[in-house]
Order: C-alpha cells, then sequence, then structure tokens
C-alpha cells in the first residue's frame, strides 16, 4: 500500500467483518447491504495486494496479513475515539457508553453495590452490564471491558488482577440433619449435590465441582452461582459455592476444607482502547473494587 491514501470508510467497513466473521451481520451492523460491503471489501483487497480473508464452512477468517492490518487500524480507530472524546467534551469527565462483561455473581454482588461512585464522578456515562454466555469474544468487541476468571491468553489483550476469591463445599444445617455429614471426598457419592449444567458452561475451567471430585453428579443442575446458593440453603443438596456470594445470615456449613479451591479474578481489556476517557474510567473503577 505504499504511496497510496487509505479510506477510512473502508477500514470501517473491514474492522466490521473481521470482528463479526461473517459478510452478513457486518453488514447489518453497518446498516447497508452485503452486496455493498462485499464491493468495498474487494477493492480493499485490490489496493492491499494481498488477501485479508479466507473462507471457511462459518464464514471469513482472517489472513496473517489481514490480522496485522487489524492490528493497525484497531490502533488508529482508539486513537481517533480518544481524539474525539478528549477535544469533544469536557476532558475531565468521561461520556458515552462502556459495556462491561463480568460472571453474574460479580455483577450482583461486587459491580452493581459499587457503580454509584464511578456515575457521580462520571455523570454523562453511560454503564451496560452483560453476562459472558457461550462464545463470547472481548476479541470481537461484543463489550469494552470484561472481567475473567483466569488470565487471558490473547495478545492483543491487557489485564489486571483484580482479586482472588474461595469456594468450598456448604450445605444447610436441615440438610445435614436429614442425610448426615460427608467425611470425605469420595462420600459424596451418597449425597444430593448442587451444580452446574455442565453443558451450558462456557468454559470447563469453570467447573470446580468436577475439579474437585471427579464423580461429580448434581442432583439438582443450575447454571448461575448465586442460583446454587440459594438451592442449597433450601436444603436441596451439598454445593461448592463462591464464599464472596455468601453471607452469615445464610447460616451454612462449611464442610470438608481440603475441597477448598482458589480462583482469581481479572479485568481484561483491548490495549488500543484503554486510552479512551470512558474506558479509562471504567478501568480505574473497577480495579478499586474489593471481593471481599
Amino acid at each position: 500500500m505504499q504511496g497510496k491514501s487509505f479510506n477510512w470508510e473502508d477500514a470501517r467497513y473491514f474492522l466490521a467483518v473481521a470482528r463479526s466473521g461473517t459478510l452478513g451481520r457486518a453488514a447489518e451492523s453497518l446498516n447497508i447491504s452485503s452486496i455493498t460491503l462485499s464491493r468495498h471489501l474487494s477493492y480493499l483487497q485490490q489496493r492491499t495486494g494481498t488477501p485479508l480473508f479466507t473462507r471457511h464452512s462459518k464464514g471469513l477468517k482472517l489472513t496473517d496479513e489481514g490480522g496485522r492490518l487489524m492490528e493497525y487500524l484497531e490502533r488508529a480507530e482508539a486513537e481517533i475515539e480518544a481524539a474525539g472524546e478528549i477535544f469533544g467534551s469536557d476532558a475531565n469527565s468521561a461520556s458515552g457508553t462502556v459495556r462491561i462483561a463480568a460472571p453474574e455473581g460479580f455483577a450482583l454482588r461486587v459491580l452493581t453495590p459499587n457503580l454509584e461512585r464511578l456515575l457521580d464522578a462520571n455523570p454523562d456515562l453511560r454503564i451496560e452490564i452483560v453476562p459472558q454466555s457461550r462464545g463470547f469474544s472481548l476479541s470481537r468487541r461484543e463489550a469494552d471491558i470484561a472481567v475473567m476468571v483466569g488470565r487471558p491468553t490473547e495478545a492483543k489483550l491487557d489485564s489486571l488482577l483484580l482479586g482472588s476469591y474461595s469456594l468450598g463445599l456448604f450445605a444447610s444445617p436441615r440438610y445435614l440433619e436429614r442425610f448426615g455429614t460427608p467425611g470425605s471426598l469420595d462420600e459424596l457419592a451418597e449425597h444430593r449435590l448442587v451444580g452446574y449444567v455442565e453443558d451450558l458452561l462456557f468454559s470447563e475451567k469453570l467447573n470446580i465441582p468436577k475439579a474437585v471430585y471427579s464423580g461429580w453428579q448434581s442432583q439438582t443442575a443450575i447454571y448461575s452461582p448465586l442460583g446454587q446458593v440459594e438451592a442449597v440453603k433450601a436444603g436441596l443438596g451439598i454445593g461448592m459455592l463462591h464464599r464472596f456470594l455468601l453471607s452469615p445470615s445464610d447460616e451454612l456449613v462449611h464442610l470438608l476444607p481440603e475441597a477448598d479451591r482458589e480462583r482469581e479474578f481479572y479485568l481484561v481489556y483491548h490495549q488500543s482502547t484503554e486510552r479512551i476517557p470512558r474506558i479509562r474510567a471504567a478501568i480505574d473503577f473497577l480495579s478499586s473494587l474489593s471481593l471481599e
């Protein structure tokens, strides 16, 4: 592309296709026809002199050169957006929408109760909190920031450790009165267990009950960690629960301390967007939260 000017409209179209993986979804997000988008994409590939995508059964995949181009364009996009926010509004107050993807328990018990502080400091900020479903991808810009279990491995993402949390086996006094107290992990086979709907987990590393006891079979399976807490409180069985979701008033009994596990929450965001004022404000706020 040496000596040739770059059309930013074509760049926007390229990024939309790269993030969505299909012409149809990209065209819908841009509010143009697939034919128009395909024409722009072909023109861009002619100008670069190299294939930017390859076709596969589910859509389009970036080539190595396409991946390199995406890195450059995302940095340019972020700088343009940052400049617009810094020079187009009050630089001391972030504005616009920030979408945060977070596990349900973190969103409801940690993020939401503290959100007022962020909004008071930035009254023109709008926050969207969304779940991390199967197939969720921060790289496809399905959110601006994500709270994830474990450190991400993608090179284009930066991360900060938010803190660690523990999980343990718990049961209600009523359940233990009816069915007794297990003396070992192997004795869990004789008990009613509360756990996840396994085929709805978007990551196997979230299936901590199975990691603790390979024979774990949930008689009551609930997709939500908060739902599991309520099920255990109701006496439906023994569950592997997040401690930060519990309160003293739950009056649950901690079982088999050798089964306790530690996990870490990471704050994850795009390297190219952290200078944007609204993103920076959200990152600073989230990194100040405590799991205790």
